[in-house]
C-alpha cells in the first residue's frame, strides 16, 4: 500500500497522504513489537482468547511496549481509511482488524500486573458497541444536563469495564484497583475506588443489583454475551512451591491464573508462603511468581498451538 501511495499517478492530495502516513506510523509502532520479539506474548495470548468471546471478526493483536504508566487497548483499521480515501488502490483489502495493546515496558515480564488489560478490553468492547450509551435507553438520566449525562456515562463506562475484567480476572481486578489507587475519591471521570470495588465484589459474590441488571439488559439488546464468570482459579500452590510452572487444562484456568497468582503473592506477603520465599526479599518473590506465571501461560500456548496443528 505504501508503494502504491508513493507511485500512483496522478498523486493523491497531500492531506490524504499525511493522514495515511500517520496511520502507517501508528501501525508500525505496534507491529514492531512482533518483529523484534519484544511483545509480551503471554498477555497477548490471554487477550486473544477473551477478544474471541466478544468480537467475531478476524483480529490481529499487536502490542507496543510504552514508557507510560497506563495500559491501553484500542482498534486500528488503516484499511478502512484506504477503502474510503484511496480509491485507486485495487488490491484486495485484508479482512483482519488490528487491535493495538499498549503495555508499560516495566511490566513486560510481569503478567500478573497486566490484569488491568482486561479492564481496558472492557472499554474496547464498550467503545465498539456503545454499551454505556445503550444503558440510557432503559435507565435514562431524567432531568440531567448534557454535562451531567457525560459524567454519568463516564462512571458507567468504568463500572462496566471493572465488571468485564471481573469476568476474567476475578478478584485480581480488586487487587489491581487497590494497587493503582486505593483511596481515590469520586471525580468527573471515575467513581470512587471504594464504590468500584463494592460493585465488583457484589458481582463476584453472585449478588443481583440494579447496575448489573442495567448492563445485562444493554448487552442483550446489542446481541452481546452476558457478564458472567469466565475463569476458574487453578490450584497452583503445589507447583509454585516447587518453583515449577503449573499445567493449565482449560481456557478458564488460563484467565484464572491472574487471581491465582495474586492470591499466591498475598500468602507470601502474609508470611504463609513456601519455604523458598522465606529466604529472600518480597521483590524477589514477586519476580519468581511472575516468572512462573509467564512460563505457565507460555507452556499452555505452545500446547494449544501444537494440538491445533495436529487437528
Amino acid at each position: 500500500m505504501i508503494k502504491h501511495a508513493l507511485s500512483v499517478s496522478p498523486a493523491y492530495d497531500d492531506e490524504i497522504l499525511r493522514s495515511f502516513a500517520d496511520k502507517v506510523w501508528v501501525c508500525h509502532r505496534y507491529l514492531q513489537g512482533s518483529t523484534t520479539k519484544e511483545a509480551p506474548y503471554e498477555i497477548e495470548y490471554c487477550m486473544r482468547h477473551a477478544i474471541g468471546d466478544w468480537l467475531k471478526a478476524k483480529c490481529i493483536v499487536t502490542t507496543a511496549l510504552t514508557d507510560e504508566k497506563d495500559f491501553h487497548l484500542k482498534p486500528g483499521d488503516p484499511w478502512e481509511y484506504v477503502a474510503t480515501a484511496m480509491d485507486r488502490y485495487k488490491e484486495p483489502i485484508p479482512e483482519e482488524k488490528l487491535i493495538f495493546i499498549g503495555v508499560p515496558r516495566i511490566y513486560k515480564h510481569m503478567p500478573l500486573f497486566c490484569a488491568a488489560l482486561y479492564h481496558e478490553l472492557g472499554h474496547f468492547v464498550d467503545l465498539a458497541r456503545d454499551v454505556a450509551g445503550t444503558t440510557l435507553l432503559s435507565h435514562p438520566a431524567e432531568g440531567a444536563t448534557d454535562k451531567m449525562i457525560e459524567v454519568i456515562l463516564s462512571h458507567r463506562r468504568e463500572h462496566f469495564a471493572d465488571l468485564f475484567a471481573a469476568c476474567y480476572a476475578g478478584p485480581a481486578i480488586i487487587d489491581t484497583l487497590y494497587a493503582i489507587n486505593p483511596d481515590a475519591g469520586i471525580s468527573l471521570s471515575h467513581p470512587a475506588t471504594a464504590d468500584r470495588i463494592e460493585v465488583v465484589r457484589g458481582f463476584l459474590e453472585g449478588e443481583e443489583f440494579d447496575e448489573l441488571t442495567m448492563f445485562q439488559e444493554a448487552l442483550a439488546s446489542l446481541g452481546l454475551p452476558p457478564l458472567k464468570r469466565r475463569y476458574s482459579i487453578p490450584s497452583i500452590a503445589s507447583a509454585f512451591d516447587d518453583i515449577r510452572p503449573y499445567r493449565l487444562s482449560t481456557t478458564e484456568e488460563l484467565h484464572g491464573m491472574m487471581a491465582a497468582g495474586w492470591s499466591y503473592l498475598g500468602q507470601i506477603k502474609a508470611g504463609a508462603g513456601p519455604s523458598w520465599a522465606a529466604t529472600g526479599s518480597q521483590l524477589e518473590a514477586v519476580r519468581i511468581v511472575n516468572d512462573l506465571t509467564e512460563k505457565t501461560i507460555r507452556n499452555a500456548s505452545i500446547r494449544y498451538l501444537w494440538e491445533r496443528a495436529l487437528t
